[in-house]
Parts: C-alpha cells; sequence; structure tokens
C-alpha cells in the first residue's frame, strides 16, 4: 500500500470521526450511552464508505510447488510387435507412471505416437508408420516453457518424417531413450525397394527394379523368385556375403494378359533366419491392351510443341507423334486425339478430314493463327476482327465440371500471347479458364471444351504455353500442375465414352501403406455439376462384409477415404441418394507393412537422439538405472513458487456486507428509541 494511500485512509478516519462527534457529541440530547452507540456506529459506516471511495489494493501471496514433467512417450506402430515386445513395452509403461518416487518428484504424463502424435489412449500396436521427429517436436512445443523430460519408449525404427537423431540439439528438453528389442545381430536376407511401372501394354515387356540386402558375416546362396499368383514368372541365384552384402537388380517381365497383374517377389529365406517377413513384397501391374496416340498437326515450328509433348507423355502408355498438315491427311483414323496447333489455311483437308472420321480434336490458336480460315471452316466459335498481338493471363474455374482438377491458381503465372478480338462461342461450352487483361475479366474465354455432334472439342485461345510449364516448375520444383492440366484434357479429349450424370475415378489397386481414395462427380439434368447431392460409397471385401459411408465434397468432386483398408479385393458402389443413379467398380489393396521389415532396433541413433540432447541411452533391462538417474539428476527438482495476487478492496464482498450491517444497525437503533 502506497504512503499516499495510506494519508488518504488517515484523512478518512479523521472526517469520519469528526462527523460522528458533531452528530452526537455536540449538543445532543440524548442519554450518554445511545449517543455512543449512534456515534461509533455512524463512525464505522462512514470510515466503511470512505474506505471504499478510496479503493486500496490489498497483496495477496500464495505459495506451491511446482514440479517438473515427466512425459513418457510410446511407441504404438506395429514393429513393436512385429519385435515381439508389445507386453514388456506395457509393463514399462506401467512400472514408470505407477513408481511412487517418480510420482513424488515430477508430473508424470504418457503420450504415443505412430504416423500421428497424442494423449495414451490404448495401446494397440497397430500403427502403419512410425514418425519420431514429429512426436519429439510436438511434445517439446507443449512443455517449452516449463521444466521436463522426455522419455521414449522405443524400437527406434522411423518410417516416416524427418530423421530424429539430430533433433535432439533443437529440444529444450532431455530425451531418455529406452531402446527396446533385441540388439544382437542375426542373419537377414530383405527386399529394401520394389520399383516396377504402374501400367504396361500387352505383349510388351516391362522392367522391374529391386533393391536386396543382407546381415551377416558368412557367405549365403538364396535365389529371388517372382510369381504371378501360384506360377514362377522368374528366379534368378544370388549369392550374399559381408562384403558384398547389398545389390540392385532390374529383371523385365512380359505383359501378357489385360488386367490388373499381381506379384510377389521373394528371396528364399536362410535356415537361421528370424524374420521373413522382410524377404518379399507384392506389386502389380495394370497391363492395357493399347496406348493412347495422339497426333499434334502443325505447319509451324514452336517451343510449344515440345511442352504439350513432354507434358502428355508423362503419362507412359501415352504416344505424340508431331506431324504436317499434308502428312496427317491419311493417318488421323490411327489417332485417338488430333491436336491442331495455330491452323491456317493449310489445314483444309485436315479438317475435311476430321469431320468424316468424327474426331475429337484439341484447337490451340496464336499468333500466327489465320483466324479468316477458322472461322469458316467450321461454325462453332469465332474470332472477329483478329488482329495485332495482346498480352492476356488467365483465372481458374473452380466450377468447371466435366472433370475434377484441383484447384490451382493460374493468375500468378505470366501471360501469354493471342491475337487481339473478341472470341465468341456459338455451341454450349465449359469454360476452364477464363482470360483476363490487367486483372480485369474480359468476355472472352481462353481455354474451354464443349461436345457437339457427338464430337469432343477444346479451343485454348494462347501460345507460348511452355512459359506456364517452365513457371510450374521453378515454383513447385515439378511440372506437375501444367502436366495435370494438359493430362486431364486429353484424357477428356481421347475419350469417346458417352457422357454420364456420374463419373467415378478410382485406381485398380493401391498399396495397404499409401492413401487409399475415391473421386466421384455428379451433374445434374443439364449437365452442371451438384454441390448440393449427397453421394454415398458401399464397399465389400471377399468375405462378403459391406460398409457404407458418406461422400464429402471437395471443391468440384466427391471423395472417400479408405485408408486403412485390410489387403484384398474389394467391390463399391458409387450412388447418388434419391435419384437412382449408381456406379460400381473394384480395386485391389496389396498387401505391405514397412513396419514389418526390421529384425532390430536402431540404438545408433536413439544413442544421438540422447548424446545431443544432454541425456543417456538405456535398454529394456535397465529401468532401474534410468528411475536412479531421472531423481539424482539436479536439473528435476521441485520448485517453490509464488503468486502474488493484488486485489482491489471493492471487490471484497464481506466489506460491503459490513457496510450493509452497520448502516441496518443504526436504522433499528434510532427505530428502536423513537428518534425516526
Amino acid at each position: 500500500m502506497s504512503a499516499t494511500t495510506l494519508l488518504y485512509l488517515i484523512a478518512v478516519a479523521v472526517v469520519a470521526l469528526g462527523v460522528s462527534a458533531y452528530m452526537y457529541g455536540f449538543k445532543s440530547r440524548l442519554n450518554p450511552r445511545l449517543r455512543w452507540a449512534l456515534g461509533l456506529l455512524r463512525f464505522l459506516t462512514l470510515l466503511c464508505l470512505g474506505v471504499l471511495l478510496i479503493n486500496p489494493k490489498i497483496e495477496q501471496v500464495s505459495y506451491y510447488t511446482e514440479k517438473p514433467a515427466l512425459n513418457v512417450l510410446v511407441d504404438n506402430s506395429s514393429s513393436i510387435r512385429s519385435l515381439s515386445r508389445d507386453s514388456l513395452v506395457k509393463d514399462l509403461l506401467n512400472e514408470i507412471i505407477t513408481d511412487t518416487e517418480l510420482e513424488q518428484r515430477f508430473k508424470v504424463q504418457a503420450y504415443q505416437f505412430d504416423q500421428s502424435f497424442g494423449p495414451l489412449d490404448s495401446l494397440d500396436f497397430k500403427g502403419t508408420a512410425s514418425d519420431i521427429a514429429t512426436g519429439l517436436r510436438d511434445l517439446g512445443a507443449i512443455y517449452d516453457k516449463q521444466a521436463a523430460t522426455t522419455v521414449l519408449l522405443t524400437d527406434g525404427n522411423q518410417t516416416l518424417g524427418s530423421n530424429y537423431s539430430s533433433l535432439g540439439s533443437r529440444l529444450k528438453n532431455p530425451v531418455f531413450p529406452i531402446v527396446v528389442g533385441d540388439t544382437t545381430q542375426y542373419e537377414d536376407l530383405r527386399i529394401t525397394r520394389v520399383n516396377a511401372n504402374r501400367y504396361a501394354y500387352q505383349d510388351n515387356e516391362f522392367p522391374l527394379e529391386l533393391s536386396l540386402a543382407y546381415t551377416g558375416d558368412r557367405s549365403v546362396n538364396t535365389s529371388l523368385v517372382i510369381r504371378k499368383g501360384g506360377q514362377v514368372v522368374k528366379r534368378q541365384p544370388l549369392e550374399f556375403n559381408s562384403a558384398n552384402n547389398a545389390t540392385t537388380l532390374t529383371l523385365y517381365l512380359k505383359a501378357e494378359q489385360v488386367g490388373v497383374q499381381n506379384y510377389t517377389a521373394e528371396l528364399s529365406p536362410l535356415t537361421a533366419e528370424r524374420n521373413t517377413n522382410n524377404n518379399y513384397q507384392q506389386f502389380a501391374v495394370e497391363v492395357i491392351d493399347q496406348s493412347t496416340k495422339v497426333a499434334i498437326v502443325a505447319s509451324v515450328q514452336h517451343p510449344d510443341l515440345g511442352a504439350l509433348k513432354k507434358a502428355i507423355t508423362q503419362l507412359k502408355q501415352r504416344q505424340v507423334t508431331v506431324l504436317e498438315p499434308t502428312a496427317a491427311v491419311g493417318q488421323l483414323d490411327d489417332y485417338q486425339l488430333v491436336i491442331l496447333y495455330q491452323p491456317d489455311s493449310r489445314f483444309n483437308a485436315v479438317y475435311e478430314e476430321l469431320e468424316r472420321l468424327k474426331k475429337n480434336r484439341w484447337t490451340i490458336t496464336g499468333l500466327q493463327t489465320d483466324w479468316d480460315f477458322i472461322n469458316e471452316v467450321q461454325l462453332k466459335y469465332a474470332k472477329l476482327g483478329a488482329a495485332g498481338e495482346e498480352l492476356v493471363s488467365a483465372e481458374t474455374n473452380r466450377n468447371y465440371a466435366i472433370f475434377a482438377l484441383d484447384p490451382v491458381d493460374f493468375s500468378n503465372y505470366p501471360p501469354l500471347l493471342t491475337q487481339f478480338g473478341s472470341l465468341d462461342v456459338f455451341v454450349p461450352y465449359d469454360e476452364l479458364l477464363s482470360q483476363t487483361i490487367s486483372g480485369i475479366f474480359t468476355e472472352s474465354p481462353m481455354l474451354f471444351s464443349f461436345e457437339s455432334d457427338g464430337i469432343r472439342e477444346a479451343v485454348w485461345d494462347a501460345e507460348d504455353l511452355w512459359r506456364w510449364r517452365a513457371h510450374a516448375y521453378v515454383e513447385n520444383r515439378d511440372f506437375k500442375q501444367f502436366d495435370d492440366l494438359i493430362a486431364n484434357m486429353v484424357q477428356y479429349l481421347s475419350s469417346n465414352k458417352r457422357r454420364s450424370r456420374l463419373d467415378v475415378n478410382f485406381e485398380t489397386f493401391y498399396y495397404s501403406n499409401a492413401a487409399i481414395s475415391i473421386q466421384a462427380q455428379y451433374f445434374n439434368e443439364n449437365y452442371q455439376f451438384d454441390p448440393e447431392a449427397s453421394l454415398y460409397l458401399t464397399y465389400t471385401n471377399s468375405a462378403g462384409n459391406s460398409q457404407r459411408l458418406p461422400m464429402l465434397l471437395k471443391n468440384n468432386y466427391y471423395q472417400a477415404n479408405l485408408n486403412g483398408l485390410a489387403a484384398g479385393v474389394y467391390d463399391f458402389t458409387v450412388s447418388v441418394d434419391g435419384q437412382g443413379i449408381a456406379r460400381s467398380g473394384q480395386f485391389n489393396v496389396l498387401d505391405f507393412s514397412v513396419e514389418d521389415q526390421f529384425i532390430n532396433p536402431d540404438a545408433l541413433k536413439l544413442n544421438a537422439l540422447a548424446s545431443s540432447s544432454g541425456a543417456q541411452l538405456y535398454y529394456e533391462d535397465q529401468l532401474a538405472e534410468l528411475k536412479a538417474a531421472l531423481l539424482q539428476d539436479p536439473r528435476f527438482v521441485p520448485v517453490q513458487k509464488s503468486r502474488q495476487n493484488v486485489v482491489p478492496l471493492i471487490s471484497l464482498k464481506y466489506l460491503l456486507g459490513l457496510l450493509a450491517l452497520l448502516l441496518a444497525a443504526e436504522w433499528f437503533t434510532r427505530k428502536y428509541n423513537g428518534l425516526i
């Protein structure tokens, strides 16, 4: 309390005393006892009222003991069960969290991690991945501003996320790992990686790349066997020793049957091998009966031709041929799609043959396009008064409903060149890219598609597309954004399949450790995308068990995620609620568990983590040593802290109650003595 406040309180007391003395002591005719009683009540009332008006602040200090946090971070991935340590981990966890000495010294909390991090609920050791780094970082963020330490119960085998071994220097709290698993090195053969094309053409050979490794001190002989179903399609003998303990093989397999073909690569196990789960891996290849052939007809040389060819052939089953207009005539029937690049009068015979064959086409125009010729040779769109050049930018139409495309902001891409003039379209069309100039929308579309007389057609009114492909690489270190746009348009235009109100997009096979999703688009009777529909996915496994779940709206398509499905063949149906419209399909989930590939814990990385964080590594049989180290470590001692609260006097309810009581007492006293 300050000196000024104290002086105010003294002044209030003096004033209260003076007023009370004047009222009941100066020329008062009351008897002395009543005068003293009323004077005292009036003095106390005025004193309380004055104190409340001054409102001095009272400091309240409380003391408490803050314990350091002991966080037990437990590995809940399936590799713990593969190493036969699931029961041991539960026992170690129970010993730590129920230890009375640790509980007196620390505030003990338990957390778990696999592919994600969170508070420990129950351990089932079914996690499909191990992300140790994320678990440590998230835990460090929670206890960033208080004394804490972490006991990490894990085998140290990380299958997801960044390298955790050097993370300790960036953590504020030390990490004490307990290594779970047998560190004794046993002989082991394993397939570390299988690379195969997702697609192959019928009657062609496709490459298969395998990385194989051996752990052991002696020379061993084994064989690599590739099976399709129960049939052996390739066998190769191999020899490993301590010096030659790894190899990469490239084999070629024949794609014979159309459809999804499942294969198994297997290394014949050694007699004393303890873990054979990593001796085999499944993979699949979808064999297609023919490739998509695309013809680019051009009479000019331009970098766009190379950019288009590169983008289209990113999918291996697509072939691209660049043809002169005169050479293209007579060959167009061999192609599923014809791209007309900057057509002029030399394309006259090409247009005639396209009309005769009813062939899908994609027209790309630019500064060298003869718009007078185009306006005359077809009547579906026209650009009148085309002259000069103009730089135009693009804006993506998020509601483009022809195919599902993740939204890309093409407005940040470099402007493209086109001829000055207004492009008019005389048939119903879907606009994917709108034309803008200096951020202002024009009346002309840039990229649009339509169907007319059973022919699918698209028009891109701009050149210098190669600049977009280069920009995509500069921004993202890959060409995916541009290539996906081109690939989706080519896929739509190269298909003659009748447009459906419900389109379903899915892969014929997935790996069990990867994301599994099925996408769908639903259109109303006018073939406009309907974002208000209710779509459901029903899938059934080989045992006949079914499950139905809603599909969620994402941008301009619906999606269902089926991550975590067990390996096997699944039939599914996508249906629209209340419309009687449905589409069915089948996909295969291939078994692969990266968590089952380990036979030993990674003690080296865990030791590096402990050292860099200022802690020490312990093994599964050294819990007593770890407990002693934690209890004796001077960094982890309870700290007594004080908490100071400054409370205004007016907030104390009993003082207000006292004031009310004094006023009531004075009133009743005066009433009783007939003074009121």
